[in-house]
């Protein structure tokens, strides 16, 4: 009878151990920030914003490099027919647009980071600000993104959720992002 008791006992605290964690952890959400950036509309605007701002150059440096590409391949073809002379010109000529288009090239680079980190740090101040008030509104403890986890259930998924607050939080905050002219 004692050790049915023990038996018992230990099991109700095996079981109370176990389920502590749990019911300490609260009510958890899984949030998808792939889909946050691509269906919400702070994301849809920073796309458009990087290509307002940065669409045109782009497409400038790949027609330059396009064109500079049609050279170095008519310069092949045409390389066994010209003089020693003509030749070195002309692969001075091709080095000096493949530095200028590099140098275009990683300044263009530097320029888009700069912009991408810029709204990307407006996106996180909205985004962190959204779940935070969703989590709240929802009486959740905990939401954690789908980057932190190799598996949750459908059941966990706040995501539709907090993108609706992420557009409202978006639209409060005037729905534009602040881009410095460096």
């Amino acid at each position: 009878m004692i050790r049915k008791t023990v038996a018992v006992l230990a099991a109700a605290l095996l079981c109370a151990a176990l389920s502590s964690p749990a019911q300490a952890a609260g009510k958890i959400g899984v949030l998808n920030p792939v889909r946050v950036s691509t269906q919400s509309d702070p994301g849809k605007e920073a796309d458009r914003q990087i290509e307002a701002s940065l669409g045109r150059e782009r497409k400038q440096l790949e027609q330059q490099q396009a064109d500079f590409d049609k050279q170095v391949k008519d310069f092949e073809n045409q390389a066994p027919a010209l003089s020693d002379k003509a030749r070195a010109e002309r692969q001075g000529k091709l080095q000096k647009t493949f530095q200028d288009i590099q140098t275009r090239g990683t300044a263009f680079a530097q320029r888009a980071q700069r912009l991408q980190r810029d709204i990307d740090a407006q996106m996180n101040e909205v985004v962190s600000a959204a779940c935070k008030a969703f989590a709240e509104k929802n009486g959740y403890d905990l939401i954690i993104t789908t980057q932190a986890i190799p598996y949750a259930t459908a059941s966990y998924d706040v995501t539709e959720g907090v993108i609706q607050e992420v557009n409202r939080a978006w639209k409060s905050r005037g729905g534009k992002y602040k881009i410095s002219s460096k």
